[in-house]
């Protein structure tokens, strides 16, 4: 249930996003707007991380529990934020992906510790 209401919110967030590309402008949708993107874009990303998450656990055959891999999709999702949002900063460089590719490996090497 809970994967197709994620698949329902990531169609809707990508209408909403390719609707804000193709209708404004940064400068002209304001920082409400900017943030309403980037939401917008984790919850499309989200989405796709959790269908992979999902079938990597059913091609495992993991009985672990349906929330334990949102959390994984949670935390997987974030990488690519990190890296559109240091990229709006103009600072993206090679050591600033590998802290994001280690905080993500280091986010899920938690949740497979603790859940």
């Amino acid at each position: 249930m809970f994967n197709r209401l994620s698949i329902l919110f990531s169609l809707i967030a990508m209408i909403v996003i390719l609707a804000m590309i193709n209708l404004t402008t940064p400068t002209g949708v304001g920082p409400l707007g900017v943030l309403v993107f980037f939401v917008m874009v984790y919850v499309v990303v989200f989405g796709v991380v959790n269908l992979i998450v999902s079938a990597f656990m059913k091609a495992a055959e993991k009985k672990q529990g349906v929330s334990k891999g949102h959390y994984y999709a949670a935390t997987i999702a974030f990488g690519p934020i990190m890296l559109l949002l240091v990229q709006s900063f103009g600072s993206l460089s090679i050591v600033t992906v590998a802290m994001v590719i280690a905080f993500v490996f280091l986010g899920c090497f938690i949740i497979g510790k603790r859940f």
